[in-house]
Order: C-alpha cells, then sequence, then structure tokens
C-alpha cells in the first residue's frame, strides 16, 4: 500500500500518515513524566518486600529527619482522613447481556474484593504500597524511603496456581476458602463424557501459559493536585480510559465522581494492564489535598516488575475425542486461571469461558472455569485477553489427535470449521458469530504459508541439520468491553473541528483515523481535525480502549454526529444556495442545490460555521460553530476471524529456534486507514510471538520473590528475532459484511495475537517430533528446547 499525506479531504479505506507521528518523531510528545506543576513535590512508595505479611509497626521517625522530606504516610493516616478501599467491579458485564454480571447466578463460586491502596493492617504480594515518602526532590524521596522500618509479621503465601489450588495450601483470603474466587462451568458435562468415551480416538494435554510483564516504553507516572476552588482532586496520568481511573479513584477516596478529574496526556503503551487504577495515583490525589501541593511520582523500570499489573498465567487441561474419520466428536477444557493478590478483573476468564470452541464445530462441549487468588501481582487483561490461551489449548490437541489417526493437520480442521451457511452460529458455550468464512480464510492462509510444499522444506532443512516445523491454526475473536461511549465535535467559526472521545489513545492511531472518518462524512480537510487528550472535564462518560472496541463504537458515533452537523448546518447552506431546504442535498462533502443545472453552485460545512454568525437563529447555542455530542448504551458487537501459520527452524545442538516465517489473514470489517491495521497487526503478533519465544514472568514460588526484575532477566522481543511478516486482509469480503455498525468495522487490533500461541507452539513441536518430543510447555526458549531434546535423547 502507498500512505498518502493527511492533507485536504481524506477517504475511509486510504493508508494515510499519521497525524501523530511527527510530533512524537521530533520528540514533542507529551508523557505524564513531561509535565510538571508549580511547587509540586514528588513521591516514593515504601513496598512489600515478602509475599505476605501483617503490619506491625511502620517507624517513620528517621525518615522525616531527612533532608528535604515534607511527610511520610501510612495507611493508617489514609483511613483516618476517612478514605476507603478501591472498588475496581471486576465482575462486568456478561459478553452477551452486558446488563447480567459474566459470572454469577448458578455460579457455585462468584467473589469479588475491595483493595486498600495503602493496607493498614495486612499486605498480599511483593512490591505492595506499605508508606509514601514525600519530598521537596525524587531523590531525597528515594533516599528517605530507605530510612523506613516496617516491623511484619510474616504469614504463609501461595505463588503459583497449583500451590493455591493445592488441598492443603494455607487460605490467604478470609471470604474465599481455598483461594477459590471463581468457579464457572458451560456447557453438559455428562454428554460431554459419554461423547469422549464413545471417540475412537482421545488425546489429552496440560498446559501452561506463561504469566507476562507489560513492559510498556513509557513506565507508569503521574501528578495529583487539589483544586480547592472547585473542590476537586485532579490526576494527570498516562491510561487507557480516563472514566474507569476517575470512578476508581473517587471510591477510594470517598467522593462522588465529579469531584475526581483525570486528564490523560500521551502514553507510551497500554495493551489492558493500564485500564484499571492503580493505587499509586489514588494515594497522589490523596498527598495532594493533605499537603495543599501538587504530588508527582515516576515509577522506574524495575519497580514496574513488581508493581505494574501482570497478564496471562493459565494451566489449561484439555480433552478431546476424535472419530476415524477425523471429525472432532467432544471437547472437555478445565481452565485455572491465577488472579493475583487482588481481584481487580475477570475478563480474562470471562472472554476464555465463552471462548472455548474458538471456530470449530464441535457437537459436545463443556468447560470448568476456576480462577484463584496468590500472593502476586494482580492479573489483569492483556492484549486479547482470555483467547490466545484458549486457541492455543484447542490447537495443539488438534495437531495431537491428527498425528495420533494419521490425519493430514490442515484437513482434520477444514472438515471441523463452522461452516459459512450454518451463520449465524450459536457455540455450545452461548456466543452467536454472525458472520464468519473460516474455511476461506484458513485455506487462504494455506496458500500463503504455501503448506503443500512444506515437506520439501522440511527435507532441505534437515539436510543441513536443522529440524523445521510449521504450525497453523483458524481463529475468531470476540471484542466486548465496556457498553457505553460518548464523542462531541466542535466545528468552530474557522472551521478548526475538535474531536472529544471517551475512548484513549495510546498508540492505536485514533488522531488520524478518527479524524479520517469525520473528513469523508464532512468533506472536513484532514489537516483540520483535531483529537482531543482524555479528559473527564470534558465528557461525562466514556467506555476507554481496550477489547478492540475503539473504532467500532467511535465509528458509529461520528456517523450519528455527522448525520447531526448535516442536520444543523442544512438551514444555512439552503441560506447561502438561496434554494428551499427540500432542495438542497449533502452528498460527496459538499451541500448542493437541486435546482440548478451545469455550474451547481456548492457550499461546504466550513462555509457553513464561517457564515453561521449572520444567521444567529440557526444556533443552538451562544458559540459560534457547530456542536454536536452523540451517546452509545450498550455494546456494538463483532466477530472479527480469520487464520494463521508460522514456520521455524530449531538448532537441535543448542535448542536455538528461529521464527522463519508468520502468515496471517483476516477479516477486520472495513478498515479506515488499512497502513494503521497493519501495523497493529504487526504489534499483535510481536506481542504474541514474544510470550511463545520467552517472555516469562518468574516467581520464586519459596520465597515469592520476582526473579524476573529487569529487562537483563526478562526476555523483550527483538526486531531480529522476526521476519518479514505476510498479510493479507479481507477487508470488505461481500459476503461476511459487519452490519452491526455504520461503517462495516470488526477489529484489527487482536488479530495477530490471538493465534500466535498456537501457531508458534504446534510449529515448534512439530519440528520437534521427529525426535519423539510430543509436548512441552511455553516459553520456547533455547534452553527449554534442549532440555527437551536432551531429555529425549537420555530415553
Amino acid at each position: 500500500m502507498t500512505p498518502v499525506s493527511g492533507e485536504g479531504r481524506r477517504r475511509i479505506g486510504e493508508s494515510v500518515l499519521r497525524k501523530e507521528d511527527d510530533r512524537y518523531i521530533r520528540g514533542a510528545g507529551n508523557y505524564s513524566d513531561d509535565i510538571n506543576k508549580p511547587g509540586q513535590c514528588y513521591a516514593t512508595f515504601v513496598r512489600a518486600d515478602i509475599p505476605r505479611g501483617r503490619i506491625l509497626s511502620i517507624d517513620t521517625s528517621a525518615a522525616l529527619q531527612a533532608d528535604g522530606v515534607i511527610a511520610v504516610l501510612t495507611g493508617r493516616d489514609y483511613a483516618d482522613d476517612g478514605h476507603g478501599p478501591v472498588v475496581h467491579r471486576a465482575i462486568e458485564g456478561d459478553p452477551i447481556d452486558f446488563r447480567t454480571p459474566a459470572f454469577g447466578g448458578d455460579d457455585p463460586v462468584a467473589l469479588q474484593f475491595n483493595q486498600w491502596p495503602l493496607p493498614v493492617d495486612e499486605f498480599h504480594h511483593v512490591g505492595e504500597p506499605l508508606a509514601v515518602v514525600i519530598a521537596e526532590t525524587a531523590s531525597a524521596a528515594e533516599d528517605a524511603a530507605e530510612l523506613v522500618t516496617v516491623d511484619i509479621e510474616h504469614l504463609p503465601s501461595v505463588i503459583d496456581t497449583r500451590q493455591a489450588a493445592a488441598p492443603d495450601a494455607p487460605q490467604i483470603h478470609p471470604e474465599a476458602p481455598g483461594n477459590l474466587c471463581v468457579h464457572h462451568r458451560r456447557g453438559d458435562e455428562e454428554a460431554v463424557m459419554r461423547a469422549l468415551a464413545a471417540s475412537d480416538t482421545v488425546v489429552s494435554g496440560t498446559f501452561d501459559v506463561s504469566r507476562v510483564a507489560g513492559g510498556q516504553m513509557e513506565p507508569r507516572s503521574g501528578i495529583g493536585e487539589y483544586d480547592s476552588g472547585n473542590d476537586q482532586y485532579v490526576i494527570t496520568a498516562g491510561n487507557q480510559g480516563v472514566h474507569r481511573y476517575r470512578e476508581m479513584i473517587a471510591s477510594a477516596l470517598r467522593v462522588e465522581n465529579e469531584r475526581v478529574r483525570v486528564i490523560c496526556p500521551d502514553v507510551g503503551g497500554g495493551f489492558g494492564p493500564r485500564g484499571h487504577v492503580n493505587p499509586e495515583f489514588v494515594l497522589l490525589a490523596w498527598a495532594a489535598k493533605r499537603l495543599g501541593r501538587p504530588v508527582k511520582w515516576t515509577n522506574t523500570r524495575i519497580g514496574s516488575f513488581i508493581s505494574d499489573w501482570q497478564s496471562r498465567d493459565w494451566v489449561l487441561d484439555g480433552k478431546l475425542g476424535m472419530m476415524r474419520d477425523g471429525r472432532i466428536n467432544a471437547y472437555r477444557l478445565r481452565l485455572q486461571g491465577n488472579i493475583g493478590a487482588h481481584t481487580i478483573c475477570y475478563a480474562p476468564p470471562a472472554n476464555a469461558s465463552r471462548l472455548a470452541t474458538t471456530a470449530y464445530d464441535i457437537p459436545n462441549a463443556s468447560q470448568e472455569l476456576q480462577v484463584y487468588l496468590s500472593n502476586t501481582l494482580p492479573v489483569l487483561p492483556y492484549r486479547a485477553a482470555g483467547r490466545p490461551e484458549v486457541h492455543y489449548v484447542l490447537e495443539r490437541l488438534i495437531d495431537m489427535a491428527a498425528a495420533e489417526t494419521g490425519i493430514d493437520r490442515l484437513a482434520c480442521r477444514t472438515q471441523n470449521l463452522i461452516a459459512r451457511d450454518r451463520m449465524p452460529f450459536t457455540t455450545p458455550t452461548g456466543l452467536t458469530y454472525d458472520v464468519c468464512d473460516f474455511d476461506g480464510a484458513l485455506a487462504h492462509v494455506a496458500r500463503l504459508c504455501d503448506w503443500d510444499d512444506f515437506e520439501n522444506r522440511r527435507t532441505e532443512a534437515q539436510a543441513r541439520g536443522r529440524l523445521r516445523g510449521i504450525g497453523i491454526s483458524p481463529f475468531i475473536e470476540s471484542p466486548v468491553g465496556a457498553p457505553f461511549e460518548m464523542a462531541r465535535l466542535e466545528i468552530d467559526a474557522d472551521g478548526n473541528t475538535r474531536i472529544f472521545a471517551g475512548t484513549q489513545n495510546h498508540g492505536q492511531g485514533h488522531e488520524s483515523t478518527y479524524a479520517q472518518v469525520v473528513s469523508d462524512l464532512l468533506g472536513i480537510p484532514f489537516e483540520k481535525i483535531s483529537l482531543a487528550p482524555g479528559d473527564t472535564g470534558e465528557l461525562p462518560i466514556g467506555g476507554g480502549t481496550h477489547s478492540d472496541r475503539s473504532m467500532r463504537m467511535m465509528g458509529t458515533l461520528l456517523h450519528r454526529i455527522s448525520k447531526d452537523i448535516i442536520s444543523q448546518a442544512l438551514p444555512v447552506a439552503a441560506k447561502l444556495l438561496q434554494s428551499p431546504e427540500d432542495e438542497v442535498s449533502f452528498g460527496d462533502g459538499k451541500f448542493q442545490a437541486s435546482g440548478n443545472q451545469d455550474g451547481t453552485p456548492e457550499v461546504s460545512i466550513l462555509d457553513v460555521t464561517a457564515a453561521l454568525a449572520e444567521f444567529p437563529e440557526f444556533r443552538k447555542s451562544a458559540a459560534t460553530g457547530l456542536v454536536a455530542v452523540a451517546e452509545q448504551k450498550g455494546r456494538i458487537n463483532a466477530f472479527p476471524y480469520g487464520a494463521a501459520a508460522a514456520e521455524v527452524e530449531i538448532d537441535p545442538e543448542t535448542g536455538e529456534m528461529t521464527l522463519c516465517n508468520f502468515c496471517i489473514v483476516n477479516d477486520s470489517g472495513i478498515a479506515v486507514n488499512p497502513m494503521i491495521v497493519h501495523g497493529q497487526v504487526h504489534g499483535g503478533i510481536v506481542q504474541g510471538v514474544g510470550q511463545a519465544l520467552g517472555e516469562n514472568v518468574i516467581y520464586d514460588t519459596a520465597s515469592g520473590q520476582i526473579l524476573t526484575g529487569s529487562f537483563l532477566d526478562y526476555m523483550m522481543p527483538r526486531a531480529d528475532q522476526f521476519p518479514a511478516f505476510q498479510l493479507d486482509e479481507i477487508y470488505v469480503a461481500p459476503d461476511t459484511p459487519a452490519d452491526t455498525n455504520p461503517l462495516g468495522i470488526k477489529a484489527g487490533g487482536e488479530a495477530g495475537t490471538v493465534p500466535a500461541l498456537a501457531v508458534v507452539g504446534n510449529a515448534v513441536l512439530d519440528a520437534l517430533s521427529p525426535l519423539g518430543i510430543t509436548q512441552m510447555d511455553m516459553p520456547f526458549t533455547s534452553a527449554n528446547i534442549w532440555k527437551a531434546i536432551d531429555a529425549a535423547a537420555r530415553t
């Protein structure tokens, strides 16, 4: 694709260069740590260094005597000021009916607990804040924090899922017997067991999915202020949704939402963990009011590894029954997740439980979901939350079953896909897919990766002493997210157009794509349109950016707003055209009078706003220009789908694995900006494959310490680990339209991540299959692969 410059009117479907990139490339971004306020002071947090304990006392006397120290505050100070825990609302709306909880009703266990930002009594993980030191400089605060002494009674802890689920595990929360906080079932378990017994081949396996750190480019930071004139807390911090942050902070400070204002400048990465407020931002707001000064804090990179929310962390047990002809007859899935120390968000397990059968027509399927508390950092959504995990386990089992039956892996998948003519299709777990061409996508990616010629490539690799493997998989997404959204559009007399959105731009290109939609629908020059930063002071509600929802939601709202703007402008346009309103129409970015022949006069939206001052009777408000607002209540469902393939080579002498090829086909609906969608898919591939290759947060299960506490220990994927990706979108397949929204948008931001674990995992095991290796856990590092090769050689 050839990108075009962002000048003049830009159309939906054009690869327009991103307007935000200019300031980023010049280093002119405005991130949280770039912001300073007159008279500000600096905060540092004293953090727990063991996973669980009871606070007996906190001695702050030495720290208070240190140079530059203003205050040392503890959980007792926070509670004495009348504040309380953060109310997270972990159990959100059901993916189908947002008015009912995702868990509840007949579920035997569905618990959620509030979180004290500074614990008064008991703390629950390494890195949890125990006190906050505030000083005139950041270095003075850091030095004084070393002088705070905390007397702690050590308490028993659990670290990983298996420890938490063990019958003799210590109970780490009084209201969660057995450390179980969610126990949820779907499907007819008895029917599945009968179908498994009747199957010709049954394969089973246990698959560990590693825990990952967000690793955002920008460490968390923020500044808290108290506006005494308006009796309002003001928090400026990079995040994924200012309105959710406002509600969470207000819940802890025990004030009305209107008394908290959250502002979001540029954000250096979100991916899910920045969608829910961390305790530090509550404490900055509290301290700012208490001290009467702005309070700033910037996390360190090492601090991020012990205090940022983390993600994934599953143990998946699957059993698949297949008939002699390759037809899948039954599937039973047991999911055990580690939610960490606090129940902040259950979106990943909710997504996983709904999407267990992915793209396949499986007549008998059931799943059991168990989510456990542990003394580790809380686990939150991470790009494609819950979806890569269920694709991974099912695709591994299909490869295993195909190997046992001797059926070609691609043919095995093809015959079990949900057929196009069965759409809409309701899965055994209750999702109803609207329009998907799984067979077409899988066939397309098989051609793209040259599946039919793979054995020749394997033979050639063997001649070079290498092991080569390939994996292929269909995939489907189920974007959900907040079931409400809001937008406002303002056009002033000079034509400057401003979009206010309840979503948050943190790398998705919203400044460009939203402007592109408005430019196309209203004919306004692209360069005249800007996107306002996130600010609860500008919009009363908003859903934030997560779960592949932004363009679908905002596209719908901008479409409604454009109709409203055209309606408002019509009377003035008729005056300018000197024609009756019923003879004036809007099309291709212009108002035209139908009664005229050649040389028909035209006026634009900007002509109208420039002339609006002459016609005050048509203005909605005292402000010159045009203003329109729109809200969305309820989700706008869509099911993006596609297929992917990965090919790897392994050096059996060292275990080194090379990703040779990654192909993906995805139907993301209409792409407002194809270049940006391509970029999103590239990023999604790297995040998914990165976990498969090596990303892994490792805790010492005895001490609870994080052993991967920096990028010296935690693998961050590098550009030189990846080949040039082969992408091919099915954007406007005429028989798979997205008719749930006027622009035909599905989603594209998570497409690369969803199938990545599955195709890389199967490619690695396919490469190792000649050595008799049929199973190993991710991440597929050279060390882990070499250990598997060495163990196989010894047997």
